[in-house]
């Protein structure tokens, strides 16, 4: 394990971009405290097992870290940023196939836009376990959730432009404002997410409906342009 000043700690003040090594040692830290949180949950994860996971000891934790639960918001932001990437990768590949056929799309094509949109990864169990226990922890004492509700926030406002994006690229407009039409698919993947983290994709309202689910929904909040 290494010593307490193995991670460099940045002095009050500076504007530098993290040094290498410091950006390593909070990978690690975060690489570590995914599999521990999996294991453990996030109640019953400890700095100590984080630590022990990782490599590394307390004085590197709190060298980049106040504690496991900002460490919590760091990793859902590291997720929140992968999953953007992947998001933003998927839509220009349904952006240039709609493009493709052109302006006609039909609710089949929708339907398969979809679903391959939100082809599970196979941790849904995982992160639907952690992101609750955390919901009830920010609900039950705010100050040991700082930032969770701007993680949702940024995450909602950066997919209801990806999804205008599709429906623009299909000849379509809401026919409500997107931002208002965003919760309502929302729920419906929300309601997708925890099916498939409970009894797999392949349950009623699973995954598996999904793309059929959403595709539905879309053509009723939608007009053609």
């Amino acid at each position: 394990m290494l010593s307490d000043n193995a991670t460099e700690r940045e002095e009050p003040g500076t504007d530098h971009a993290p040094s290498a090594r410091r950006l390593e040692t909070r990978t690690r830290l975060l690489d570590g405290a995914t599999l521990v949180f999996a294991e453990e949950g996030l109640r019953g994860a400890s700095v100590e097992s984080i630590c022990q996971r990782a490599g590394f000891s307390r004085g590197a934790f709190y060298s980049n870290f106040s504690s496991k639960e900002e460490l919590f918001i760091a990793l859902l932001d590291r997720e929140y940023l992968h999953r953007a990437s992947w998001v933003r990768e998927r839509v220009d590949e349904v952006t240039k196939l709609v493009a493709e056929q052109g302006a006609c799309v039909t609710p089949e094509d929708a339907a398969r836009y979809v679903a391959e949109f939100f082809a599970p990864t196979g941790n849904e169990a995982t992160w639907f376990a952690l992101e609750s226990e955390f919901t009830l922890l920010a609900m039950r004492d705010p100050e040991d959730g700082p930032g969770f509700s701007d993680f949702i926030v940024r995450f909602r406002i950066e997919l209801a432009e990806l999804v205008e994006q599709i429906i623009h690229a299909a000849g379509r407009r809401f026919r409500i404002p997107a931002e208002r039409a965003m919760p309502v698919l929302a729920g419906i993947y929300d309601r997708a997410f925890k099916v498939t983290a409970l009894a797999g994709a392949s349950a009623p309202e699973g995954f598996d409906e999904l793309g059929e689910r959403i595709a539905e929904v879309l053509f009723a909040l939608t007009e053609e342009a």
